[in-house]
C-alpha cells in the first residue's frame, strides 16, 4: 500500500499580491447578490417611514448605481478616492429623479432639484424626525434613504469583490437598518424580527465565505480539489442551523417579552419646532368672539360641511386649575406631540362618514387651524400655499392642527376627513369608560364632586351617571356671555369660576364654563374627557344661526362654542354637547331654594371652612409627573435591549467554538494522564500529529510516524517519531521519565508550529476540527 506523505505549503502562495490574482466570476456574482439581499432586508426598516412606491424606485436606483460604481472600480482597479468621486457623480446625476421626483425634468435633474438634493443630505435627517409618518416622497425626505442605500451598496460590493475579507461586506447594510430604526416610528412594529433576519443573513454569508476561502487554500496546498460537500456545504449548513436556532430564540424573546418602557428613537427626543405650551389656550379668548365688534364678523367660510357639522379649532385635555390647554404639563403626553403631515394621516380604523370640506379664512386669527372630524389629508391653495404646507403641524391624539406663523386672511385649504359615528343617548347610557390617557386635572373644586353625587343614583352604571350629570347641567343652567345687556357672567374657567358656576343660584355661564365643568364631572365619574372648542351653527345656544347658500356656510363670532369629548370602551371618543339652550334667566329672588337629596355615601361632607387656594405650580413643573430620566439613562435603556440581543446571538454563534476548544482540552488531558507510560508516549505523538492537521498540513491517514516526520516542518518531528517508535516496538518498558520527556518535546514541537504565524492563523488552528474529524481522538 502506498502512502501519501505530508506536503508543505508553498511559501509564496499566500504572499502573492492581491492585485495580480484573477477574481473568479463566482465571487463577483455571489458577493454582489449577497449585498443586494442584505440591502433589501435592511431597507424594510425604512418602509414605515415612507410607505410609498417612490421608495422602491429610489432604493432600486441606489442599488443599481452603487453596484455599477463598485464594479467599475474593480475592473479599472481604481483607488478609494476615485471610487468616492464616481459615487458623488452618480448621486448627483440620478438622485434628483429618484429621491426628489417633484423637482426632476423627466429623468433629468434640474438646478433647484440638485440644490434640494444636496441640502437633503444634511437637513433631511432633522426634518424626518419632525414629520408625521409616513412621508412618502414629500419634498426631499427620500434623500436620507437614497444616500444611505447608495453608500451601503458601493461599500458592500467593493468589499465583497475586492477585499481580502469579503465577509465584512455585511456591515454596510447593518448601517442602513440602524438608520431606518433611528428615524422610524416609536412603535416596535417588526424591528426585532427584521434585525434578527438581517444579522442572521449576514452571519450566514460570512460563514459561507470563510469556508470557501479555507477550502480554496487547502486545495492550493495539496494540489488537488477538495470535496465541496465536506469542506464547504456541510460546515455552512451546520453554522446556518445554529444561526437559525439563535434567530428563533432572539425573535421569540423580543416578541413575547417586549420591553416594558416605550421605545426610544430619534423622534421621541428631538425638540419639536411647534410646542403648544408656547401659545395661549384658545379657550381663554372665548369671550372675545362675543364682543360687539366680533359677534357678527364672518370668521370662516366652509363648503361641503354636513348640516349641523362641527368645525374644530383645538382640543384641550390639560387642566391645571387656571386654564384648559393643549398638551401635558411637561410636553411628554401624546396630546403635546405635533408633527408635520407630508402625505396623509391613517384613519383606516375610524368608522364614520367621509367628507371633503373646503375652508376659506375670513376674520379668524390664531395659530390653531380649524379642521373637521378626524383629518386624513389637507391641501393648501392660494399665494401662501407653500408656506402653509411647510408650516402645518398636526396632533393625531387630539385631532388638532396648527399653523406656524398663524392663520391669516385669505388662507384657503381643502380637508379630507372622517366624521366618526356617534352613539345615541341610550347607547351612551350603557357605555363604559375607555382607556385613553389624559393628564390628570389639578385643583378640581369640590363642587364638581358634589354635583356628580347629587345626580348619581345608587347602583347606576358609569354611562348612566354621565348622562344624568350632563342632563342636569343643561337643565339647570342658563346662558349668558356677560356682554351688552346680558346678565352679569364672569369670564374664565379657573377652579374658582367653576365653583361659582356649580354653586350659584341661578347657574349662569356660557359654553366656556359649561364645557369645562362637564369635562371635570366626566373625569370624576371615570371617563377620560377633554374640551373641544370650535364653530357650529348657532354656537350650541340657538342665538344666531350660521348663514349659507349653495352648500356654503359662513361662521360668525356668535357661532363659537365649546363641547366635550369622552372616551368610551365601545365607541372611542364621543363628542357631547353639555350646554343649556338659551332662555330667559330668572331673578335670584325667584329662585326658591330646594333641598338637595343626596344618596347615602361614605364620603365625608366637604369642610365647612372654605379651602385656601394655593398658588398654582407652573405647568412646566408638575409635582405629580414622574421625574425625567437623565439623558445617559435614556440612552442606556435604548441601547440595552439591542446589546443583550446581540450578545445572545453572539453567544449562540460562539457555542460551536467553545465546544471544539473543550473537546480538544479533554482529549489532551486524557492522553497526558493515561495510566500506562507507553500510552502517554503514544498520546504525545498523537497530539503532535493532530497539531499538524489543525495547522493546515496534509497528513495521510496511513502514513507512518517516520513518513510524517520526514515531511513535517523542522527537526523536532524526527526525534518525536523515533522516541514513539522505540516506546511502541522496543523490548523494554517505558518509564515515567521517558513519557514526561516525550510530552515536553511535543509541547516544544507544537510551539514551533505556531511560531511565525499571525494571531488569526493561530486562532484558526485552535478551533479547527480537522483533527476531531480524523477519529483518532476517540481511540
Amino acid at each position: 500500500m502506498t502512502t501519501t506523505p505530508l506536503r508543505e505549503r508553498p511559501r509564496g502562495a499566500e504572499r502573492r499580491p492581491p492585485a495580480r490574482r484573477r477574481r473568479p466570476v463566482g465571487r463577483l456574482v455571489a458577493g454582489t447578490a449577497a449585498v443586494w439581499v442584505l440591502v433589501a432586508l435592511a431597507s424594510v426598516a425604512w418602509w414605515p417611514v415612507h410607505r410609498d412606491g417612490a421608495m422602491v424606485v429610489a432604493g432600486t436606483t441606489a442599488v443599481v448605481v452603487g453596484t455599477l460604481v463598485a464594479l467599475l472600480g474593480l475592473v479599472l482597479r481604481l483607488p478609494a478616492a476615485a471610487v468616492a468621486v464616481l459615487t458623488v457623480v452618480g448621486f448627483v446625476v440620478t438622485g434628483v429623479p429618484a429621491a426628489v421626483p417633484d423637482r426632476a425634468d423627466g429623468v433629468l435633474p434640474t438646478g433647484p432639484g440638485v440644490v434640494d438634493l444636496l441640502a437633503g443630505v444634511a437637513l433631511g435627517w432633522r426634518q424626518l424626525v419632525t414629520v408625521s409618518l409616513p412621508v412618502g416622497s414629500y419634498e426631499a425626505l427620500l434623500v436620507p434613504y437614497f444616500v444611505t442605500a447608495l453608500l451601503a451598496t458601493v461599500v458592500g460590493v467593493t468589499v465583497a469583490t475586492r477585499a481580502s475579507r469579503p465577509e465584512a461586506a455585511g456591515l454596510a447594510p447593518l448601517v442602513v437598518f440602524a438608520a431606518g430604526v433611528a428615524v422610524g416610528p416609536t412603535r416596535l412594529a417588526t424591528s426585532v424580527a427584521l434585525a434578527v433576519a438581517l444579522v442572521g443573513a449576514a452571519l450566514v454569508w460570512a460563514l459561507s465565505v470563510r469556508h470557501v476561502r479555507r477550502a480554496t487554500t487547502v486545495a492550493e496546498t495539496v494540489g488537488q480539489p477538495v470535496p465541496v460537500l465536506r469542506a464547504v456545504v456541510r460546515p455552512a449548513l451546520v453554522g446556518t442551523a445554529t444561526i437559525a436556532a439563535a434567530a428563533l430564540v432572539a425573535t421569540g424573546l423580543g416578541l413575547l417579552v417586549p420591553p416594558s418602557t416605550g421605545r426610544t428613537v430619534a423622534r421621541t427626543d428631538v425638540v419639536r419646532p411647534f410646542d403648544p405650551r408656547d401659545h395661549v389656550s384658545p379657550l381663554s379668548g372665548f369671550r372675545a368672539y362675543q364682543e360687539d365688534d366680533q359677534v357678527d364678523v364672518p370668521q370662516l367660510t366652509v363648503t361641503g360641511l354636513p348640516r349641523g357639522g362641527f368645525v374644530r379649532i383645538a382640543t384641550l385635555d390639560t387642566y391645571d386649575g387656571v386654564v384648559y390647554r393643549v398638551g401635558g404639563p411637561d410636553g411628554a403626553t401624546a396630546s403635546g406631540t405635533f408633527e408635520r403631515v407630508p402625505t396623509s394621516v391613517d384613519v383606516s380604523g375610524v368608522r364614520g362618514t367621509r367628507v371633503r370640506v373646503g375652508v376659506t379664512v375670513d376674520g379668524y386669527r390664531d395659530v390653531w387651524l380649524p379642521t373637521v372630524g378626524d383629518l386624513e389629508t389637507v391641501t393648501f391653495q392660494g399665494r401662501t400655499a407653500d408656506r402653509d404646507r411647510t408650516g402645518f403641524f398636526y396632533d393625531r391624539a387630539t385631532s388638532t392642527g396648527a399653523l406656524v406663523g398663524g392663520v391669516s386672511a385669505g388662507t384657503r385649504y381643502t380637508l379630507s376627513a372622517v366624521l366618526p359615528a356617534q352613539p345615541s343617548e341610550r347607547q351612551l347610557t350603557a357605555a363604559r369608560p375607555g382607556t385613553a390617557s389624559v393628564p390628570t386635572p389639578r385643583a378640581v373644586p369640590d363642587a364638581v364632586r358634589d354635583a356628580v353625587q347629587a345626580v348619581s343614583e345608587p347602583g347606576a352604571s358609569d354611562g348612566a351617571r354621565l348622562v344624568a350629570a350632563l342632563s342636569a347641567l343643561a337643565r339647570t343652567g342658563y346662558v349668558s356671555h356677560g356682554v351688552g345687556d346680558d346678565r352679569a357672567s364672569r369670564s374664565g374657567h379657573g377652579a374658582d369660576r367653576i365653583e361659582e358656576l356649580l354653586t350659584g343660584q341661578p347657574v349662569v355661564g356660557d359654553q366656556e364654563q359649561y364645557a369645562v365643568a362637564a369635562a371635570l364631572m366626566a373625569q370624576q365619574i371615570g371617563f377620560p374627557a377633554r374640551v373641544v372648542m370650535g364653530f357650529t351653527a348657532g354656537g350650541d345656544s340657538g342665538t344666531t344661526p350660521a348663514t349659507g347658500a349653495g352648500g356654503r356656510t359662513t361662521f360668525r363670532g356668535s357661532d363659537v362654542t365649546a363641547r366635550i369629548e369622552v372616551d368610551t370602551a365601545e365607541y372611542g371618543w364621543v363628542l357631547l354637547d353639555p350646554n343649556p339652550v338659551v332662555r330667559e334667566i330668572p331673578e335670584e329672588s325667584d329662585q326658591t331654594p330646594q333641598p338637595v337629596t343626596r344618596p347615602e355615601t361614605i364620603v365625608p361632607p366637604p369642610p365647612a371652612e372654605p379651602q385656601v387656594q394655593e398658588q398654582q405650580t407652573p405647568p412646566q413643573a408638575d409635582p405629580d409627573a414622574p421625574p425625567a430620566r437623565p439623558f445617559w439613562l435614556q440612552l442606556l435603556l435604548a441601547v440595552l435591549p439591542w446589546a443583550l440581543g446581540v450578545l445572545g446571538v453572539a453567544a449562540l454563534v460562539l457555542l460551536p467554538v467553545l465546544v471544539v476548544l473543550v473537546l480538544k482540552r479533554l482529549r489532551r488531558r486524557r492522553r497526558r494522564r493515561a495510566p500506562a507510560a507507553r500510552a502517554r508516549v503514544v498520546g504525545a505523538w498523537d497530539e503532535y500529529r493532530d497539531a499538524l492537521l489543525d495547522h493546515g498540513h496534509a497528513v495521510a491517514a496511513t502514513a507512518t510516524r517516520r513518513e510524517v516526520a520526514v515531511a513535517a516542518p523542522g527537526d523536532a518531528a524526527t526525534g518525536l517519531s523515533a522516541l514513539a517508535d522505540r516506546a511502541v516496538f522496543g523490548p523494554s518498558d517505558v518509564d515515567d521519565r521517558t513519557a514526561d520527556r516525550m510530552w515536553d518535546a511535543t509541547d516544544a514541537a507544537v510551539a514551533e508550529l505556531r511560531s511565525g504565524r499571525t494571531r488569526r492563523e493561530r486562532f484558526r488552528a485552535a478551533v479547527s476540527v480537522r483533527s476531531l474529524r480524523s477519529g483518532r481522538w476517540v481511540r
